[in-house]
């Protein structure tokens, strides 16, 4: 019994299979790679949308998307997002390959740039601490000591207070010592009276009482005379 002859000739430069059959060659193409990035650049946390939507198969039908993200991580699906996050700057290669329903594979790749979002702004910030301790216990012209307030450092980092000031209603001046560093979250508290400096302590030497017992207002200004508080 005679039989048809069949032979199968794979190309591979053309990734296309030719089958001879009822003497004629029949093509089997494979899938088309086209996919599209939402951003292609950016700075980390970076989310990209990937969309392969555009791919095709000439004579059949993509079955399966596979997707190299260029750092070591994978996913699949003809849609996806994936999240980069880099602690300095970093180019991928996201590789996307495509199967079709006759076997056949196809891949192309596209390059992603992702950049270190920049240190968050250091902040200046000095608080007083409530509530003020304006009434000394007894007599407040003698007790001068027990007349105090406090401030915070609240910022992100050290402050120079120098020439640095604090003022009230009837219009007393407490100037900060040249050269006095409040660390960050440390608080340092103000006295009336008379002592010896320290990092946390300070005295404005006045010589009477400083605040009302009854109602005052106070006022930070930095070194520049700018109102901090």
């Amino acid at each position: 019994m005679w039989r048809q002859p069949v032979r199968q000739l794979l190309i591979v430069g053309a990734l296309a299979a030719l089958v001879f059959a009822g003497g004629c060659f029949l093509s089997n193409a494979s899938p088309i790679v086209v996919f599209s990035l939402s951003v292609a650049d950016g700075e980390s946390p970076l989310s990209i949308a990937f969309d392969a939507s555009g791919s095709t198969d000439p004579d059949g039908a993509v079955v399966s998307y596979e997707w190299d993200f260029g750092d070591g991580t994978t996913g699949t699906g003809r849609s996806t997002v994936h999240v980069y996050v880099v602690a300095t700057e970093t180019v991928f290669s996201i590789r996307l390959t495509l199967t079709d329903d006759d076997g056949n594979r196809s891949s192309a790749s596209q390059i992603v740039t992702v950049r270190p979002a920049p240190p968050a702004p250091e902040t200046t910030r000095v608080e007083f601490v409530w509530p003020f301790h304006y009434d000394a216990d007894g007599d407040d012209a003698v007790n001068l000591t027990d007349e105090y307030f406090a401030l915070q450092n609240t910022g992100s980092q050290p402050i120079d207070l120098s020439g640095w000031t604090v003022s009230n209603e009837r219009g007393a001046v407490f100037r900060f010592p040249a050269g006095f560093t409040l660390a960050l979250g440390a608080v340092v508290t103000i006295h009336s009276g008379t002592g010896t400096n320290s990092a946390s302590i300070l005295y404005w030497h006045a010589g009477a009482p400083v605040w009302s017992d009854t109602s005052d207002i106070a006022v930070l200004r930095d070194a520049s005379g700018l109102i901090i508080d």
